[in-house]
């Protein structure tokens, strides 16, 4: 081998020796980076179950217990605008739509796990719009609760009442959603009229938007709950199922549609 072929095959190893420790040094970081948001994400977890947690035991007003987590949504939504079904400013550039049931489990996880942050990074911030559709299919209990969260709606306080109720969620189909559970439940929130709901739950208008949300999710191809679209506020929204019910699952998405700021 001639010495002008030498050095071209030390630069050529030298090269892809200089590639391998970039590739190695960006899964690094690509993994530490994961490992940190894993734990963001568990942090914000047990934030919010400590900041629902009354100190009165784990029975929640589901199971006779006292209510739980009235501040913390208090607090998570004051000063946001709410418009039936719709928080966030109108011209926020994002639109999330979220389609569950009230005693759906894993929309209680949701909004445990993603809510919060998604509400302070994204719609406090005037970046996203959310919009919260009901289907009660599960059973008679989330109907019950479904045309009080109607009624709490037609008085732009649905997500107040949406989030009090995951977060005193009982078991599903057992009768817990009783006029009394679901009276408490309107009682926490500030600012709503509770006789004028209670009226309002019993009326055809009520279970009207119950049949609206699930006319909706049956044009929108919605199988499941929870279930989301998504896209920009006056684009084509888009089915969105994120691998995890955590706020980072959503995170690359809404900065994409913000153009990557945040």
């Amino acid at each position: 081998m001639s010495s002008r072929q030498g050095r071209k095959a030390a630069a050529r190893q030298a090269r892809l020796a200089e590639e391998a420790q970039a590739r190695a040094a960006a899964t690094r970081r690509r993994r530490l980076q994961a490992l940190c948001g894993a734990i963001v994400a568990a942090i914000a977890v047990a934030a919010v179950a400590v900041a629902i947690s009354s100190g009165g035991g784990s029975a929640n007003a589901a199971s006779g217990g006292k209510l739980t987590g009235a501040a913390f949504s208090s607090s998570l939504f004051a000063g946001i605008p709410q418009h039936g079904t719709v928080l966030g400013r109108p011209g926020a550039p994002v639109r999330l739509i979220e389609f569950a049931d009230l005693q759906c489990p894993y929309c209680r996880e949701y909004t445990l796990q993603a809510l919060p942050t998604l509400v302070r990074d994204y719609v406090r911030t005037g970046k996203a719009q959310m919009q919260f559709e009901n289907l009660s299919f599960i059973g008679p209990d989330s109907v019950q609760a479904g045309e009080v969260a109607s009624a709490a709606a037609a008085q732009n306080k649905l997500w107040n009442f949406v989030d009090l109720m995951y977060l005193n969620q009982g078991t599903e189909n057992t009768g817990y959603a009783t006029p009394s559970y679901l009276r408490q439940l309107l009682e926490a929130i500030p600012g709503l009229n509770v006789a004028a709901a209670l009226r309002a739950s019993q009326t055809p208008a009520a279970a009207s938007a119950l049949t609206q949300a699930s006319d909706l999710a049956a044009r929108e191809g919605i199988n499941g709950t929870p279930s989301f679209l998504i896209g920009p506020a006056k684009g084509p929204l888009r089915q969105f199922q994120p691998p995890t019910l955590t706020a980072a699952a959503f995170a690359a998405t809404l900065n994409g549609l913000l153009g990557g700021s945040r």
